[in-house]
């Protein structure tokens, strides 16, 4: 498991090296009764959850209930398997696209490009995907329908959630 005692500066330095996808929990400075899940979703874009501690026995080290947004959990391995690999399996299928902008760009460059693709063919919309480091978890989908950017702002989480 990645549970590591290191402070949100040095995950984010640590993860930075890392892979896309890659993760630590660490302790929470919100109290004693969480932790944090660090996560680098894609490149810099990286995202802290909150997890809350339930049903704590004395001396152990990690709550046998874990709480992450609504949902429950029993362990740090079943947070990464129902949600961190989905996740991480859904952002895959988005970067492979043809659509997706691998190099994030300002949304104004964004608007721009798409703009001169609906002046070359005005019969299509054009469209394209990003990963702006301002949303954590989120993909920007950008298109032109008629003369002006539509920005929709989809959060990557597990089916259900």
């Amino acid at each position: 498991m990645r549970f590591k005692n290191i402070t949100s500066g040095v995950a984010i330095k640590n993860l930075k090296d890392e892979l896309n996808g890659d993760y630590y929990f660490r302790p929470s400075t919100r109290g004693d009764d969480r932790l944090t899940l660090t996560w680098k979703f894609y490149n810099s874009n990286i995202v802290h959850i909150d997890i809350v501690e339930q049903e704590k026995a004395p001396g152990a080290n990690i709550g046998s209930k874990l709480k992450m947004s609504d949902e429950y959990y029993e362990s740090l391995q079943e947070i990464v398997e129902r949600y961190i690999t989905p996740c991480n399996r859904a952002l895959g299928h988005v970067i492979s696209h043809p659509k997706f902008i691998l190099e994030c760009p300002k949304l104004e460059d964004l608007e721009e490009s798409l703009k001169k693709e609906k002046e070359d063919a005005p019969s299509r919309i054009p469209y394209r995907f990003i990963i702006s480091d301002k949303y954590p978890q989120y993909i920007i989908l950008g298109y032109v329908p008629k003369d002006k950017m539509v920005k929709e702002y989809i959060k990557v989480k597990p089916k259900g959630f």
